[in-house]
């Protein structure tokens, strides 16, 4: 029995981490947006704080979709043709990953606005620190398509550390501090 639960374990993450399940989530969460109320008002209401970051995710994917070129290109210049076939296949999938994992961090917000105390889940050790000490309110974390994610946006950050680590880690700061500052400017105007 124990074994039989531990193999449906790993078959559900296998297929949550699967593109295809991830682009099916994806398109239930543009339309909850569509035809819902909660996540379009919210996101309305918070237009101030959502533009940024969504430069942040262009800018952020723009680098991710460049930084295979140069570094394939430093490796040999005929590696250089491939990875020039490769950017809007970065370039889409790393905007798609930060969009996806974004607007389902907000779609969860919206949610548990909208509903109050009904949904509220217990926070973990971190969140609750944070909400004690900080006064931040992060919510519930978002699901995140992890293999995706390590192809269209770790790999490349990499790739872009190697000949850029000043570049790189400032993209990297401003995505892991993304969260806070919005819960920041979210609960100053609420």
């Amino acid at each position: 029995m124990a074994a039989l639960h531990r193999e449906q374990h790993a078959q559900h993450w296998i297929v949550r981490c699967l593109p295809l399940t991830t682009l099916g989530d994806a398109q239930n969460l543009a339309r909850r947006y569509q035809e819902g109320k909660a996540l379009r008002l919210y996101v309305r209401e918070r237009i101030r704080l959502v533009v940024p970051v969504i430069l942040l995710m262009v800018l952020i994917g723009v680098a991710c979709a460049v930084a295979p070129i140069v570094y394939l290109g430093d490796v040999h210049p005929l590696l250089a043709l491939p990875a020039l076939l490769l950017v809007p296949v970065v370039l889409i999938g790393g905007l798609f990953v930060q969009a996806y994992v974004f607007f389902s961090w907000l779609d969860g917000r919206a949610l548990a606005r909208a509903l109050g105390h009904r949904r509220r889940q217990t926070p973990g050790p971190v969140a609750a620190w944070l909400s004690k000490r900080a006064g931040l309110d992060l919510g519930s974390s978002p699901p995140v398509p992890w293999i995706l994610a390590a192809v269209v946006l770790f790999a490349p950050l990499a790739m872009l550390a190697s000949f850029a680590w000043k570049f790189s880690l400032l993209l990297v700061v401003l995505a892991a501090l993304t969260p806070f500052v919005y819960a920041r400017f979210d609960r100053q105007r609420f």
